[in-house]
């Protein structure tokens, strides 16, 4: 039997005027580097950050609010897209409407979908392809935050791991390949966190034949654990966030993607990473020869970090410090704001507190750093500092700027 490959991206977000260039032009132009990739694969799975819908109803939160027109599925679909997943921190923006046009949306258009639902448990489920013989499971959990269902009601699959893991376990008897996609992590940080590692590693455990993450907006390393191939984050896919030079200094990792190719056979599965950048013109394009090899050593010196416990904790305890400093200046912050008698002002700490603890990645920076300081050990370590630099260059580099 031939072997069966999928391909997943992580975040697709057409804003910023985007969503219409898709809706009147070529939508492949802006995926040239991994147009063919698509059309060989048997699968292609995006991560969809943002609610498909035409009228606004923003929920507060920290962070941007989302919306991108439902008439842009039809040009996402086009790229080559088969699925989507939904379990992210923008599913929800546009509150329960924003949801229920979302889902409606894709169940006109019968495109599978995951990760969401009007209920918790119905978030849970996977959505299933057929291929060759092949039946497919993917199931899609994370962090979520503002999108993260509460209790059974409406929103994003919450990463509950006793009971996701159950329902991995539980699906095996089901399915030839399970795969699991996470939407997790602590944002711009090259290292994956141990708390996001472990998320991984446990659903890879649980009998997941390859997980998947996405959310730190920065493309992290992968490793084989137990046999199965983890990436601990894609970076980002498609945005509509022009590249600025400003805004490209700020933060070059934002427009450095990578795709995962996942190769099936017989009971091996091979994952490849394929990176591209994103251009000033908003379309993806592959790297130059040098860049290409930056990311390559980019990604060769972070598996090695991650593959060394104390390495790891060392470089986590360092991007904690770093985090930690914007932390403990908002909790202070914030929790004055909470006896402000201004209810708005009040209302807007206790948003962002909740945020901060609700999270499974704020939360673990956090309490890291509040250990870091109790343990007197606040103060940055120069050569972690040092090798940190490093990585981030790499990451520069990687554009062939």
């Amino acid at each position: 039997m031939a072997p069966l490959r999928i391909v997943v991206t992580a975040d697709i977000c057409p804003n910023m005027g985007l969503a219409e260039e898709l809706m009147t032009g070529d939508p492949r132009r802006f995926i040239r580097p991994f147009a063919d990739l698509f059309d060989r694969a048997d699968v292609v799975i995006g991560n969809l950050e943002t609610p498909l819908v035409d009228a606004e109803s923003p929920i507060p939160k920290t962070g941007p609010n989302f919306i991108t027109p439902t008439g842009t599925l039809p040009a996402l679909r086009e790229m080559g897209f088969d699925g989507f997943t939904l379990c992210n921190n923008h599913t929800n923006d546009q509150g329960i409407a924003g949801l229920t046009s979302t889902l409606r949306a894709l169940r006109a258009a019968n495109v599978p979908h995951c990760g969401a639902g009007m209920t918790h448990e119905e978030a849970c489920e996977p959505m299933v392809f057929e291929r060759d013989g092949h039946r497919i499971a993917c199931f899609n959990f994370g962090e979520g935050e503002f999108s993260q269902a509460q209790e059974d009601g409406p929103g994003a699959a919450r990463l509950d791991p006793f009971w996701q893991e159950q329902r991995i376990m539980a699906a095996r008897e089901h399915f030839d390949i399970i795969l699991v996609v996470l939407h997790v992590g602590n944002e711009y940080q090259p290292i994956p966190s141990p708390v996001t590692a472990s998320f991984c590693r446990r659903f890879a455990a649980a009998g997941a034949d390859a997980v998947i993450a996405h959310h730190a907006h920065i493309p992290q390393a992968d490793e084989i654990f137990a046999g199965v191939p983890i990436c601990f984050s894609l970076g980002n896919f498609l945005f509509g966030y022009p590249r600025t030079p400003e805004r490209w200094q700020a933060n070059p990792c934002w427009y450095l993607a990578s795709v995962a190719e996942l190769v099936f056979d017989g009971d091996s599965c091979q994952l490849t990473l394929h990176p591209a950048t994103q251009g000033e013109d908003r379309a993806l394009h592959d790297l130059a020869p040098a860049a290409r090899e930056a990311f390559e050593t980019y990604l060769a010196k972070s598996r090695a970090i991650l593959a060394d416990p104390a390495a790891h904790q060392r470089f986590w305890d360092q991007e904690v410090r770093d985090l930690f400093k914007g932390h403990r200046k908002s909790l202070a912050a914030w929790s004055a704001d909470l006896a402000s008698p201004d209810e708005a002002k009040s209302h807007r700490a206790a948003t962002c507190l909740y945020n901060l603890f609700r999270c499974d990645a704020h939360h673990a920076a956090i309490q890291q750093g509040l250990r870091l300081m109790y343990e007197h050990r606040l103060e940055d370590d120069p050569a972690t500092v040092a090798e940190l630099a490093e990585l981030r260059q790499l990451v520069k580099q990687s554009f062939g700027n």
